[in-house]
């Protein structure tokens, strides 16, 4: 396993959420139970947003801005990454008319976690130790805010 930077445990911490928030999409479209199906996508269009708009923000306004810098494939990357929390956004907000993208939704929030925690986070080593500080200042003040 690899050793996470302290400076990440936070963001780290929140990815497991959505991991297993996209879990639960995944296999509620597979049971394909009508009821349940709905009233996830209802509280995902209700919460999302609310929940991961500061994850989401600490990521673009800090680890992004910092590892851009660094190379183009780091620069392809955060912009890839970035248009995904659009994307995650969008679709979270319009479950309720359409529940077929559930299923999207949960596998996207999967890979998304899941390219960052493999692909991006492992970058930070490249980073000034105020870069790293200002990772943690912005995830520290945002960590009492997910409830999922």
């Amino acid at each position: 396993l690899m050793k996470i930077a302290s400076e990440l445990l936070i963001l780290t911490r929140e990815h497991h959420t959505a991991l297993s928030l996209g879990n639960k999409c995944v296999n509620s479209a597979k049971r394909n139970d009508q009821q349940e199906i709905s009233e996830l996508c209802l509280k995902i269009s209700e919460n999302f947003k609310m929940d991961f708009h500061e994850h989401f923000d600490t990521e673009e306004s800090t680890i992004f801005v910092f590892l851009s810098d660094k190379s183009t494939e780091l620069t392809q990357l955060c912009e890839q990454l970035t248009q995904e929390h659009q994307e995650l956004y969008d679709l979270a907000e319009n479950l309720p008319k359409n529940p077929q993208t559930l299923e999207k939704f949960g596998k996207l929030l999967k890979s998304h976690a899941r390219t960052e925690d493999r692909q991006l986070f492992p970058n930070i080593e490249l980073l000034s130790s105020s870069q790293r500080q200002a990772i943690l200042d912005s995830s520290t003040q945002h960590a009492s805010a997910i409830k999922v």
